[in-house]
């Protein structure tokens, strides 16, 4: 169990979701919160790949009075982490974290959710410098969990009308699409997120399914606005109605 002088006690969506984060080692970025976001509920019972300390999940479960949801992470001190919010949202009926690897199918029934939701490690090994912390390099780079790798986890644990949501870089989109459709999944929703209108995007959120549709343009979500946040972050953020 972490020590309470390496953690913080953080909010989310004006202190309706608590987080316990590392000091020091991965913390959440906004990703969770574009991702959490652009979904859209009802959620019914959901998979997080990698949940971390617990972010998305608890976003999620915010939103939707009837969700119900587990959370893999393969860090035990995250892991750790995300059982402890969990109890401080009061959601221990509603969510589970197991520790483990994903790809090890722990405690996960096959076909067995509505919604699969993963903000995944997202560089290739090779590509940058890994983090001197091993806890930042298992989450950000694909040390243990590929892109196909979570694609394989991610479609197995779908019922057949499940759905597939994730936030992922936009100069792996190719491969992204590539990967969903090799996996019999079309691309039902996609939006490019970029930092200031007019600037190239960095992010894309997507949102898959087994169906043959062809995904409708949405606009870029935009991340800042002068100063600071857009208005639509910060409805995210929950910080404007």
């Amino acid at each position: 169990m972490p020590e309470e002088a390496d953690i913080t006690h953080d909010t989310l969506l004006r202190g309706r979701v608590k987080l316990l984060q590392p000091r020091h080692g991965f913390r959440s970025s906004l990703d969770p919160v574009l991702l959490a976001g652009f979904i859209g509920p009802p959620f019914g019972d959901f998979l997080d790949i990698g949940c971390a300390s617990g972010a998305l999940s608890f976003l999620l479960l915010a939103q939707d009075a009837n969700a119900r949801g587990i959370g893999v992470e393969i860090q035990p001190r995250l892991a750790a982490l995300a059982e402890q919010g969990c109890a401080a949202n009061g959601f221990v009926h509603r969510f589970r974290v197991v520790t483990g690897d994903i790809r090890a199918k722990i405690a996960v029934a096959a076909q067995a959710f509505d919604l699969v939701a993963t903000n995944p490690p997202f560089r290739p090994v090779g590509e940058g410098v890994l983090p001197a912390s091993s806890e930042k390099a298992l989450a950000n780079h694909e040390v243990t969990l590929a892109l196909s790798e979570w694609l394989d986890a991610a479609v197995a644990a779908l019922r057949p009308d499940g759905r597939l949501a994730t936030i992922f870089p936009f100069d792996r989109s190719a491969e992204l699409r590539a990967g969903i459709a090799a996996h019999g999944f079309s691309v039902a929703r996609w939006r490019e997120v970029v930092p200031r209108t007019g600037d190239v995007p960095n992010r894309i959120l997507v949102e898959a399914k087994r169906s043959s549709e062809n995904a409708p343009y949405e606009p870029p979500l935009v991340v800042h606005d002068g100063s600071g946040y857009s208005a639509e972050v910060r409805r995210m953020l929950g910080e404007e109605t």
